[in-house]
């Protein structure tokens, strides 16, 4: 059975660690180049912000019953198999994850150039996912 309580919640961390990274977004890319504390704080927020997203489908696919427990990329699938999620959406959460990955597990070093350009032209894809979870589950309820 879908929790309110929990959906309510993670939307809310999206949404806050949205809007966080938003305020980060005052510096020039040269300037958040050479800023390892506002690079640091970006990824971490990143990190929460991926990984709500994470914990949100995996509680909707497992209390929908949708395909069996995988990997967070399958997660999101699950979700688009469903229709909750639109097919751009979901190939934009997988790609996240990705991203995700490579944040959190330090695979080579981080391109602060490509963390800038997240912040500045790819928020609006957990915007998306959170309207597109938002919109399904005011459906679900009535």
């Amino acid at each position: 059975m879908v929790d309110e309580d929990v959906i309510v919640d993670k939307l809310r961390y999206i949404n806050r660690y949205t809007d966080d990274l938003k305020q980060m977004r005052g510096m020039s890319k040269e300037e958040y180049v050479e800023d390892m504390v506002t690079q640091r704080a970006d990824e971490r927020t990143l990190l929460n912000l991926v990984q709500a997203c994470i914990d949100l489908a995996q509680h909707i696919r497992s209390a929908k019953g949708l395909s069996p427990t995988g990997t967070a990329k399958q997660e999101m699938q699950a979700l688009g198999n469903a229709d909750i999620l639109s097919r751009e959406t979901q190939e934009k959460m997988e790609e996240a994850i990705g991203f995700r990955n490579i944040l959190a597990h330090r695979y080579g070093d981080i391109d602060h150039e490509v963390v800038f350009d997240v912040l500045h032209d790819d928020l609006r894809w957990f915007e998306q996912f959170q309207q597109e979870i938002a919109r399904w589950f005011q459906q679900f309820q009535t």
